[in-house]
Order: C-alpha cells, then structure tokens, then sequence
C-alpha cells in the first residue's frame, strides 16, 4: 500500500512541479495539470531520493532505460488531445509513471514493454495506487498487433529511426499518434489519421533511448542473458 507520509511528503513537491515545469511552460489543460498533482512520480523510481524524482530532468531506470523529464511527458501527453472515452496504445512503458498519467486521463491504456522487468515494478506500483485501467503486455513496437485492434490514441516512448508501419493501421479514424523519431537529431512528431490520409507534423526536438527493434522475447532475453 502506498502509505501516508509517502503521498503526504510528496504532495508539496508535485504542485512546485507542476507550477514551475508545467505550467510556466505552457501546459495549461486542467487534467493534465491535476494528474501530474495526483500521481506521486517517486513511487515509480524508488533508486532516487524523493526530492531528486521530482527535478527537471530525466533518470536512469533499470534496463538501460531512462524516465523522461515531467514537462517531455507532459508536453506529449498534451499533443495526444485525449478525451475520457479514449482507448490507448502506449508504446515503451518503462517505469509506468506515463502509464499512470494516461490513465488518469482516458477511459483504458494497452502498455507494451519490452523488458518484464520494468513490467513487474509498473505492475506493483499501478496496484499501489489503484489504478486498474492499464493492461501490460511483454509485447515489442516491431510485432504485429492482435488483428482488427485500433486505438484512439497512440504513443512511443522510445525513438525509432522510423514509425513501424503497423502502428499507423492500428489507430482508428481521426486517431492521433505521438512519437519521437530519428537517430541523431530526433524530434516529436504528430500523426493524425482521417480515413486513408495521414498528416503529420514536426515539433520538439527531443532525446530518447532508440526504441530497440527484435521481438519482445529477443530483445529481453538479450538483457538477461
């Protein structure tokens, strides 16, 4: 159970984030803002004083994995324009704390996480904190999806060199996909699916962990071995 003194002495520094990180910067959506009050991101990186979860920056998780900065999440989540009736697809789950915000925010999230590792502990701390609209999936960006599976929303938390291609078909119409791209210079790109056309737009300029390619099973077996 997520104690007490853990919510309670964390509290304080959410709202100095969200003021000083968020909304200095441009984030203004009310649920956007009231999620990030809401979920305590130490939980999520329980290697790292309390103090230093919450900084400007981001951290090294296991796996070789990072979590990103709270406006980057923020500022991507911002883009998704979710509603609360929306299913998502969030590619690269890492520590969860993503996860968690989406969830705040739309009616289910479908996690995909390459590293069972980093499975176990968003696992642990999802139940934590009662959050119960989240399936996590030991499944990679590069495999097909379950046939005939759309979301309204789609979004990567790891760089590819380029999109999958599949993960184009798998958002429904009028759907939106969020995602850092390239190798050297990455930045955040927008997606938006209206029947057969896609548009997209380039924005942030941005640094993320490459999202490895190879299967779920390859890619974490590797890790292990």
């Amino acid at each position: 159970m997520t104690s007490t003194w853990d919510y309670n002495n964390s509290y304080e520094l959410r709202l100095e984030m969200v003021a000083e990180q968020l909304k200095y910067r441009g984030i203004v959506k009310d649920d956007i803002l009231r999620a990030f009050t809401e979920v305590p991101r130490h939980l999520f990186i329980p290697h790292v004083p309390i103090q230093d979860s919450y900084g400007d920056h981001p951290i090294p998780i296991p796996a070789g994995q990072t979590i990103s900065q709270p406006f980057i999440v923020a500022l991507m989540i911002d883009y998704l324009e979710l509603e609360v009736d929306h299913t998502v697809l969030e590619i690269g789950s890492g520590s969860g704390y993503a996860t968690a915000i989406l969830a705040k925010l739309c009616r289910y999230v479908d996690a995909y996480e390459v590293y069972s590792e980093l499975i176990r502990g968003s696992q642990s701390v999802l139940k934590q904190l009662s959050i119960n609209n989240v399936s996590f999936n030991h499944h990679s960006a590069w495999e097909q999806l379950p046939e005939g599976q759309v979301y309204d929303r789609v979004i990567l938390w790891a760089s590819p060199p380029r999109i999958p291609p599949h993960l184009f078909k798998s958002l429904s119409d009028g759907g939106i996909l969020v995602a850092p791209e390239g190798k050297g210079h990455q930045h955040v790109w927008i997606y938006k699916k209206s029947g057969e056309q896609l548009t997209h737009e380039r924005k942030d300029a941005v640094r993320f962990v490459p999202l490895v390619q190879g299967s779920a099973t390859e890619i974490n077996g590797s890790l292990e071995g």
